[in-house]
């Protein structure tokens, strides 16, 4: 099922024709399904909740930021010749312990650790132009790229690498009619129900945020079975 399928539909089962028109325009309910596959993603961890991304870090570079991010699992680092797990660290003991120096002292090389980087500035409209002289110890990258989470390596690069963060990501978004994503093409039936939620929600309906969530919920607990059932196959060890 792609975007306008998905509203289509909201509009059949809802009857809220104030949200999708008749031919599947959009007037508001595009807003309902694109959250709530965000509570879906957010609900429970599936097969798809996982997913890598992957970015370049140039010589001398000691950040790569990323969108969509819910949650950093893993980085790894490679080049043309090897790949290798960073390491994770605290924020302040990564700045302590690599990034306190003057920022022309700072050597290159192979990046061992990282570290979630925070990624706003106050106020939200400031760059790092802004600090001028100071510019060498910014460790925020992006500001005001509120999508977009970041993270910080010990040491630049001494030869252009590429990461790949692990984690938990959001499900891609639905903006053209065409559009798919997880929900839409393998359970649309959860996205118009999680879409029909939120309506509640807007409307304060306790009782029927309830009934929604309980029956997204026990749809979901399925889900979550088969997930469990892939993560113990072929395991005969607690080491495995």
């Amino acid at each position: 099922m792609n975007y306008i399928q998905a509203r289509l539909k909201f509009r059949e089962l809802s009857g809220r024709f104030d949200l999708v028109a008749e031919d599947g325009t959009d007037t508001g309910g595009g807003f309902f399904i694109n959250e709530g596959r965000k509570f879906l993603d957010r609900l429970d961890e599936t097969q798809k909740s996982w997913a890598s991304c992957f970015r370049f870090i140039d010589v001398g570079r000691f950040s790569a930021q990323f969108p969509y991010c819910r949650a950093i699992k893993e980085v790894w680092a490679m080049t043309t010749l090897a790949r290798w797990q960073l390491e994770k660290k605290r924020l302040q003991n990564l700045i302590t312990d690599y990034l306190a120096g003057l920022p022309f002292s700072r050597g290159v090389g192979t990046p061992l650790y990282y570290s979630p980087a925070i990624t706003r500035y106050i106020p939200e409209s400031a760059t790092v132009d802004t600090f001028e002289a100071f510019v060498g110890f910014v460790d925020i990258p992006a500001g005001g790229a509120h999508e977009f989470n970041s993270i910080l390596i010990n040491v630049p690069p001494d030869v252009k690498i590429s990461v790949e963060i692990k984690g938990l990501f959001y499900s891609a978004e639905l903006a053209v009619d065409t559009d798919e994503n997880y929900w839409s093409a393998v359970h649309p039936s959860l996205l118009v129900m999680s879409a029909m939620r939120l309506t509640e929600v807007f409307n304060r309906n306790t009782q029927g945020v309830n009934d929604w969530t309980n029956s997204i919920t026990t749809e979901m607990t399925q889900l979550g079975f088969d997930l469990v059932e892939e993560l113990i196959a072929e395991v005969t060890s607690m080491g495995d």
